[in-house]
């Protein structure tokens, strides 16, 4: 048996699955070993992670100037890279904000399946998600409203507003 003789579809299926198996199996391999120091080290390799998105981008010639178009780009990318169970839909609040709503996550999917910790996966998201963001257009970055890992089991929605906003936001609080 050769790999074309598997179907496009199934070997994206099989390919998802395993990676979206590797933060559970890596959260259980090293965590206890490296104690503190294990999300330190993650995070950085989810930020890496998220600044591949800007290759994408530029790759396929896509639209970053709004924050719609970063959101629509960042949706479109974690598909790319974490398969066809990501189900996402994008909200157009303004041409300063935008909002992402996951209703489908392949890390949820694979931490129940073999028992991790769905808090575990919420730095990973954001490490990538806010790197995703601001390496697509560092006019902007994130806010998660709600996040699915952290016990909101109706969708994680993920805000892409202006750096400016954010920091206003930041300083009301």
């Amino acid at each position: 048996m050769d790999i074309r003789d598997i179907p496009g579809e199934m070997r994206w299926q099989v390919a998802t699955r395993m990676v979206s198996s590797f933060p559970v199996l890596y959260d259980g391999a090293f965590r206890e070993a490296l104690g503190d120091r294990y999300d330190e080290l993650e995070y950085n390799v989810w930020i890496e992670a998220g600044k591949e998105a800007r290759g994408v981008a530029e790759g396929f010639s896509l639209p970053t100037g709004t924050a719609k178009e970063i959101a629509e780009c960042v949706r479109l990318v974690t598909t790319l890279f974490f398969g066809p169970e990501v189900r996402e839909e994008v909200l157009d609040l303004s041409g300063t904000r935008a909002v992402i709503l996951t209703k489908g996550c392949p890390f949820m999917m694979r931490g129940a399946e073999l028992g991790g910790k769905p808090a575990h996966l919420f730095p990973k998201c954001m490490a990538f998600s806010m790197a995703a963001v601001e390496s697509l257009n560092p006019k902007y970055t994130t806010r998660f409203v709600r996040a699915m890992c952290m016990g909101d089991y109706r969708n994680c929605e993920l805000t892409i507003l202006t750096q400016e906003e954010a920091e206003k936001e930041d300083k009301k609080m």
